[in-house]
């Protein structure tokens, strides 16, 4: 029976996982990723590979270009609809979060119980459920829980994983350079460990710095000659954003701060769930300040633990988490939740060593302790079923993160191009931006052969004007189906 209860719960704790790649056609694709896709495809067509993202981000800076390198790729072997891009993305995060669930079972000892919890915790995160469905620069993300996972599986560092460690820390590096206070984190935990034995610090050191450095050389040559343009307003440094910074990394494991993917949305979707919006609102409070008590004890109790691979991982975590918050914090951009990639590992991390510390003190507060973190798990996963109820429901959200999801967005930009017209000009009058419906119009076969322009109703920064009438063009609208959510009707 115990045997047999052990194995429900583990194909619970998968079947969670993978309900990521459940419902695609509700998938987000709006405004970075075809931008990605597209610059990926231009490397094929010209074989000039990309040595940055074509993209500038909030330091005025192009971030760099390992996302484009895996699509272009995955469009070599697979071609370019969005679709697979979303897929290939998303189940190569989704195998490191399932790496990082073993390793931290091995790390910390721990059995199949241990096991099935942790994963089905990290499944029920609603941000890393959302990213894991993305055609992003979610390298990075990957990256950074490839080498947590690493550190965690491998007591002992040989060539081998000195490489494969120097590769998730070089190619995350080289997605964005928000990753580096982590990098610096793993390489001060390893020389702060091995700093008596020079011999082996050396030859562990030296390759890793090596491997990182390699991977890293295109985009390094980029950013010595690449211009700076204006950046991001900056915000004030102050002990306020320094409190939200160092609460931001452990809300990606819980359900606190979702209305940033609803945008003016979530008033709606509250209205949607009626009598559930109340108990989901206690959950994701009582479930951060969780986070973040467990959390921080459990690096401490890392940090302070006789293991020396215990204490190895909480220096990184420690380092990373504070790392990742000053350099936010003194940067002084806007809080965005993806911003925790280089972090989002340290509550679960830490929640781990607490578990194991409580098991090992007492196995029936242990047990217990897993057992509430499995009915949180349970609880955030169906946070996120209804989130997705409520997107199918309403065609999407109107503007925000999400907008309207891929596939009715490719069935409107099939029933734009269906008409006899070669020349057509859409016109849109909703808040979605142009890029995506300009990606379609080159991957959807409805579309093969047509000319379509993608402008807006009122212009703006990301928009383009509509150019003037043309008896050879049709003119099509794009707007909204109804008065909520994210549908969309062709005129």
């Amino acid at each position: 029976m115990k045997r047999a209860a052990r194995i429900l719960l583990l194909a619970a704790a998968l079947g969670m996982l993978g309900y990521r790649m459940a419902q695609l056609d509700l998938a987000s694709f709006a405004r970075d990723e075809p931008q990605f896709l597209a610059a990926a495809r231009e490397q094929l067509r010209t074989g000039r590979w990309l040595s940055a993202n074509p993209l500038y981000g909030n330091m005025g800076l192009r971030y760099g270009p390992t996302a484009l390198w895996f699509y272009g790729v995955v469009q070599l072997l697979l071609g370019d609809d969005p679709r697979v891009a979303i897929v290939a993305m998303g189940l190569l995060l989704t195998l490191a979060h399932l790496a990082l669930a073993r390793a931290l079972t091995r790390l910390f000892e721990g059995g199949t119980v241990f096991f099935a919890v942790l994963l089905a915790w990290i499944a029920s995160s609603p941000y890393q459920f959302y990213w894991s469905r993305l055609a992003w620069d979610l390298t990075s993300n990957a990256g950074v829980v490839c080498a947590v996972a690493l550190l965690c599986f491998y007591r002992e560092l040989r060539p081998a994983p000195i490489v494969a460690l120097g590769l998730a820390l070089g190619l995350a590096l080289s997605t964005h350079p928000m990753v580096a206070p982590f990098v610096a984190a793993v390489g001060l935990a390893l020389a702060w460990e091995l700093w008596p034995q020079p011999r082996r610090l050396v030859a562990v050191g030296l390759p890793l710095a090596v491997v990182v450095v390699v991977v890293n050389v295109p985009y390094l040559l980029f950013l010595l000659r690449a211009p700076v343009v204006r950046r991001a307003p900056r915000h004030v440094l102050s002990p306020e954003a320094v409190g939200a910074w160092l609460l931001d990394s452990p809300r990606v494991a819980t359900t606190w701060g979702l209305e940033y993917y609803f945008d003016r949305d979530w008033a709606d979707f509250q209205s949607w769930l009626g009598a559930a919006a109340g108990p989901i609102h206690v959950l994701s409070v009582l479930a951060l300040v969780a986070c973040v008590a467990a959390g921080a004890a459990g690096v401490a109790v890392a940090l302070a633990s006789s293991n020396d691979w215990q204490r190895r991982v909480g220096r990184a975590a420690a380092l990373a988490w504070v790392g990742s918050v000053l350099l936010l914090a003194v940067v002084g951009l806007e809080r965005h939740p993806h911003y925790q990639f280089p972090c989002a590992w340290v509550p679960v991390f830490g929640v781990a060593a607490s578990l194991a510390w409580l098991r090992r003190r007492s196995p029936r507060a242990g047990a217990l302790a897993l057992v509430v973190l499995g009915a949180v798990a349970v609880a955030q996963f169906l946070v996120i079923v209804q989130w997705m109820g409520y997107i199918r429901e309403r065609g999407g959200t109107r503007g925000g993160p999400y907008a309207t999801p891929i596939d009715p967005q490719t069935e409107a930009m099939n029933g734009v191009c269906s008409v006899p017209e070669r020349v057509i000009v859409l016109r849109s009058e909703t808040a979605m931006f142009r890029f995506s419906f300009e990606y379609l119009a080159t991957t959807e076969p409805a579309c093969r052969g047509k000319a379509v322009v993608v402008c807006a109703a009122t212009p703006g920064p990301l928009t383009k004007a509509c150019p003037p009438p043309n008896p050879d063009a049709r003119l099509v609208r794009l707007g909204y189906a109804s008065e909520k959510g994210g549908a969309l009707r062709v005129d």
